[in-house]
């Protein structure tokens, strides 16, 4: 089991620290190129678009992208501050290492906030996305705090995941998104770290009743993520049309969007599930039964050969 500390998160935090004037400047995508790797992307899974239409799908893809990291955002960082409230008097690193953990999350706020707009600019059109962060928020912070720290963990890892598997190496990628996802992942790195201590300190603590109600807490918020991932699916099919210029037969339109689900449920559900480092601790705070309940709402999102793999 992989051993971290407070300590040494918060050192590597400030080695790292990096401010979103440095990342982004006045820097604007480029619309010639691809904007989200293949492995991320629909485009993967649809052999058959030219040339064109591949580079137009990854890029209202990337708005989806970047606006969904923007938006569970918004419940990691209150999350963390509560955290941080509670060790002030402890003593140690956590209050420090927290502390920090939350201000980084706001700071990606504000960075995919503004790539957002950049990415709006250079479509030359507002992206459809998907609303109602704050009742989201609200709605994952008011389930069990074990739960909800699961599903942090397994987005944070998530992040590690895409950019040394999808985006780090990708030279066909439109550098501004490569830079934008290195600084995320340098700094998510450690969170993902502070997700694991965290999630352990907090299944210690409860009894067999307070666990079970844990998991069936995550279980609702992995259907409540698919919701999200659906509706935004539908969206970047329109964003799609819209930038294409021409809307997409209607036999062609449901295999895009078949595809473009299968690819979000993927990046944003089963790349953070299977994770090793997600499943180390996973394993480590639930049972076998515990498990199945949650493996049967992912053959939900992901299909049984996915599930039976997370």
């Amino acid at each position: 089991m992989a051993a971290y500390t407070y300590a040494d998160c918060l050192k590597t935090s400030y080695a790292v620290n990096w401010r979103i004037e440095d990342v982004l400047g006045d820097r604007a995508f480029d619309p010639s190129l691809p904007w989200l790797p293949a492995a991320l992307s629909a485009t993967g899974r649809l052999p058959d678009l030219d040339a064109d239409d591949r580079r137009r799908l990854t890029q209202v893809e990337l708005a989806a992208y970047a606006h969904l990291f923007g938006y569970v955002e918004e419940f990691i960082a209150p999350q963390m501050v509560a955290l941080a409230g509670e060790s002030a008097l402890a003593g140690g690193d956590a209050f420090d290492a927290l502390t920090n953990f939350a201000a980084e999350e706001v700071k990606h706020m504000t960075l995919f906030r503004e790539v957002r707009r950049r990415v709006d600019a250079a479509l030359g059109f507002a992206t459809a996305l998907v609303g109602g962060k704050e009742e989201t928020a609200r709605f994952v912070l008011s389930k069990d705090r074990g739960a909800v720290l699961l599903l942090t963990a397994a987005l944070e890892w998530m992040s590690q995941r895409h950019f040394r598997e999808a985006i780090r190496d990708d030279g066909s990628l439109d550098p501004l998104t490569r830079d934008v996802f290195r600084a995320h992942w340098l700094e998510e790195s450690q969170h993902a770290r502070m997700d694991h201590l965290e999630t352990v300190r907090a299944f210690a603590g409860m009894d067999a009743a307070r666990r079970d109600r844990a998991v069936e807490d995550l279980a609702a918020l992995l259907a409540g993520v698919d919701g999200l991932l659906q509706a935004q699916a539908g969206m970047d099919v329109e964003n799609f049309e819209r930038l294409r210029g021409a809307a997409l037969p209607p036999g062609r339109r449901e295999a895009v969007h078949r595809e473009v689900l299968r690819a979000k449920r993927w990046a944003f559900v089963g790349s953070g599930v299977t994770h090793p480092r997600f499943e180390e601790l996973y394993l480590e705070v639930t049972t076998e039964a515990q498990r199945a309940r949650v493996g049967g709402v992912l053959a939900g999102i992901l299909g049984e050969a996915a599930a039976a793999a997370a």
